[in-house]
């Protein structure tokens, strides 16, 4: 039998969507409702019906969550109308817009990048960055 696999990397470090700590974290469940999905460890808004969210919006409602059980057609994202794991409450990985410092409060822009500008953005509540990063880079976010 040929071998189905001769070269192999490192794993990532980080990637969107993933936990970023063993300590108790909170997700809900919620549809997807954009043509086009929505990423892994992107910013979900509250969509048009109770349980659905969006990609872009005013009313920030969590982060996505990713799941390696999505399907794969997908890429890194969840299709119309699939079921969504939303982090309400834990840390988190996700891409930066700009440059961000630990301990800087997190705000969202309403296309849905994470910032620590609060200018022309929405307040995260209770929310901040648990460690730093350059602009397009990996951070720990911190939602309480």
């Amino acid at each position: 039998m040929p071998a189905t696999q001769t070269s192999y990397g490192p794993a990532a470090a980080a990637y969107e969507g993933m936990i970023a700590s063993a300590e108790l974290a909170t997700a809900i469940s919620r549809n997807a409702e954009d043509a086009a999905g929505i990423g892994f460890g992107k910013a979900a808004f509250q969509g048009t019906a109770e349980a659905g969210i969006r990609a872009a919006g005013s009313v920030f409602r969590g982060v996505t969550l990713v799941d390696h059980n999505a399907r794969p057609a997908n890429g890194d994202a969840y299709a119309r109308g699939d079921s969504v794991p939303v982090l309400i409450r834990g840390v988190v990985w996700i891409t930066v817009v700009n440059g961000v410092a630990a301990g800087a409060p997190a705000y969202v822009t309403g296309s849905g990048g994470f910032t620590a500008n609060a200018s022309g953005t929405t307040a995260i509540p209770n929310a901040s960055f648990d460690s730093s990063a350059s602009a397009g880079g990996l951070a720990k976010l911190r939602l309480k």
